[in-house]
């Protein structure tokens, strides 16, 4: 692999990891279109970990909220229990207190996020490799692209004016955000997740449109899309790096497609965020399709 064909893969894994338009899927065409010889799994693992560190740094003052907040909940949970211990063995009823147990919401993101990973970690440890070798093939790229395309048309056509959902609760009226998103609708998401599985069907893409499809706003279902794959690619990124030899492949070539993949990265997620907030899905389904047909073409035109 030359330094030229890993700095356009770092590129292409970046910028297409978080735009809904589905990296594998790009990871599969680009070197057969161009005739490269194919990239070895560490490699593509190393462009997993460079995206994974750019979704790190660019969410690090959220990762930070959830971590502090889960350390100060955990520790003001056991001074409770300390208490309520302390307290039932005396005689003195004027020691006893109420304690009540109560998670900041920041906890209770990182514990949705949490459930959310369930589906793809489970599906990905026992079908991951294999889903890896059979659907690693151009016509199959053409399929997933057109069925993400189809999910991402409804989600946007049903759901995506009403930016909002209603949630009507003991007579009062709340809209659906990530702080009353429940543990059962974090999983729910979490299954359009695994769909990333298959090559041509976008992490961000399908995520995006689970979130939707719940009635969250395109920006908090870009946000939880991107938070919940976090530990998704790091976990699959370092387990691929321990299990898999070089193969080949130089390190030069390996740390030049992890620091374009890296910056690429970071573009793409704020490019993202700022998109949805005034625009649409359809360009990125329009994408998706003009680039099944072509692929089509090329088949047949092969």
């Amino acid at each position: 692999m030359t330094f030229f064909q890993s700095i356009v893969l770092g590129i292409v894994q970046g910028l297409t990891e978080f735009l809904p338009v589905s990296s594998s899927g790009h990871l599969v065409i680009i070197p057969q279109l161009f005739h490269w010889t194919e990239h070895t799994l560490v490699f593509d693992t190393t462009l997993h970990l460079g995206t994974s560190l750019a979704l790190i740094v660019f969410f690090y003052k959220d990762i930070k909220s959830i971590v502090i907040s889960f350390i100060y909940d955990f520790f003001t949970i056991l001074g409770n229990l300390f208490t309520l211990t302390n307290t039932s063995t005396t005689t003195n009823k004027s020691f006893k207190k109420e304690t009540t147990f109560h998670f900041n919401s920041n906890t209770l993101l990182g514990f949705k996020l949490i459930v959310g990973c369930i589906p793809a970690m489970v599906l990905g440890l026992l079908f991951g490799d294999y889903l890896e070798l059979v659907f690693r093939e151009i016509p199959w790229v053409i399929l997933f692209l057109t069925i993400g395309s189809v999910l991402m048309f409804f989600a946007e056509y049903i759901k995506g004016d009403a930016t909002r959902k209603k949630v009507i609760k003991a007579s009062s009226e709340k809209y659906l955000s990530l702080d009353n998103l429940s543990f059962a609708k974090s999983l729910y998401i979490g299954l359009f997740q695994s769909l990333a599985l298959f090559p041509g069907m976008s992490r961000s893409g399908s995520t995006l449109s689970g979130g939707m499809f719940l009635g969250l706003s395109k920006e908090d279902s870009a946000k939880f899309s991107f938070l919940l794959s976090i530990p998704i690619i790091l976990g699959a990124g370092i387990y691929q790096l321990i299990s898999n030899p070089l193969d080949g492949t130089s390190v030069p070539s390996m740390l030049l497609g992890f620091l374009f993949s890296f910056l690429s990265g970071i573009i793409a997620i704020k490019f993202l965020l700022n998109f949805l907030k005034t625009n649409k899905l359809y360009p990125f389904v329009i994408y998706r399709i003009l680039l099944a047909i072509f692929l089509l073409s090329y088949i047949y035109i092969k």
